[in-house]
């Protein structure tokens, strides 16, 4: 019996392929967890240069879930007025609002992002390893 059997559960960010969601500037994302991992969720960690953004969008089944880690943004939901959002910020966002996020500050963004279900297949361009 193998005491490595589950090494495959473990991982570094660094070993994961990076990717650039479509419809974002200066954004490049981490799939940390992929939907076949449940089939419920992925987890993804995402990074936008000063002045990148997260074009207005919505996701059509998707909830969303940011936790911003470091930097700043403005997040836009709906019509609403665009709110400041720092390390520690939780951002919810149900099916079908539109929404934006530009990163605001002098260092880059960082956030982890959940998607429930998980993101079907997008034009993502892979950028190789974070």
């Amino acid at each position: 019996m193998s005491k490595n059997r589950h090494r495959s559960l473990i991982e570094h960010q660094d070993d994961i392929g990076a990717y650039v969601p479509p419809d974002h500037r200066g954004t490049v994302n981490v799939r940390l967890v992929d939907g076949a991992f449940c089939g419920r969720f992925e987890m993804n960690l995402g990074t936008v240069q000063p002045g990148g953004e997260a074009e207005p969008h919505w996701h059509e089944t998707e909830h969303q879930v940011m936790y911003v880690l470091d930097g700043e943004c403005e997040v836009t939901l709906g019509d609403d007025r665009p709110v400041t959002c720092g390390p520690g910020t939780v951002v919810r966002i149900p099916p079908k609002l539109r929404h934006r996020v530009v990163a605001t500050g002098e260092t880059p963004m960082r956030a982890i992002v959940l998607y429930s279900p998980p993101l079907g297949p997008r034009n993502e361009i892979p950028v190789g390893p974070a």
